[in-house]
């Protein structure tokens, strides 16, 4: 994939789906296989103005060892440097980009009642907090090809050529082709325009009826 392509992914990401501001600071979560690509994000971030970018990286072989070798316990502690950052968070509201792309079953094997009760025992820890920044930032979920995802997704071809294919149809559906950000702009406009006729029709619910005995009634 061209890098002129993937910037303006990585400009798109930042701009639009981030919309970083001027001397705004800066979070992205990425895992290490895709360390080139959150190169780009970063710099689009300095250029877009950003006063700091920080990058959280993750593994997913590393976190399989952390849940295979830790205690519920261990895995469970709220260590003192983890509620500062989460501290620090709350107080700079940094925009948050979260780039996926780890094979989705890259956790498969690992204890799920062990995962399961770790969670359980970090939320009263943390709830606080994430109650403290909800809706008050902004933040972006996109997607970037990681190999073993790229295969399963693409079983039938070698993995430069699945990793190719999954890069093509996460450009296309995220409207790189041509000037995304106008692309993106030009959507937004449509969706609003659609949402204004929606609501003026003022409806109260919505009724589904179909042959095979299907007579759903949902409100609005």
């Amino acid at each position: 994939m061209r890098e002129s392509t993937l910037r303006k992914y990585a400009k798109l990401i930042v701009k639009v789906g981030a919309n970083v501001k001027k001397k705004q600071k800066v979070v992205v979560r990425a895992d290490l296989e895709i360390a080139d690509f959150v190169l780009l994000v970063v710099e689009e971030a300095y250029k877009a103005g950003a006063a700091q970018v920080t990058v959280d990286w993750s593994n997913q072989e590393l976190s399989k060892l952390h849940y295979n070798y830790q205690s519920e316990e261990s895995l469970s502690e709220f260590l003192p440097w983890e509620e500062e950052k989460l501290k620090q968070k709350v107080k700079d509201l940094p925009a948050m980009i979260h780039l996926v792309s780890q094979d989705p079953d890259g956790l498969k094997g690992i204890d799920q009642e062990k995962v399961k009760k770790v969670r359980m025992n970090m939320y009263p820890k943390t709830k606080k907090y994430v109650d403290e920044m909800d809706n008050k930032y902004q933040w972006v979920i996109a997607a970037v090809p990681g190999k073993l995802w790229a295969k399963k997704v693409f079983p039938d071809v070698n993995e430069k050529k699945a990793m190719a294919l999954l890069w093509d149809a996460i450009l296309d559906a995220s409207r790189v082709k041509g000037n995304p950000i106008k692309n993106w702009k030009e959507h937004n406009e449509r969706l609003l325009q659609k949402c204004q006729i929606l609501n003026n029709y003022n409806f109260k619910y919505l009724k589904y009826k179909a042959s095979n005995g299907t007579d759903l009634k949902i409100g609005l």
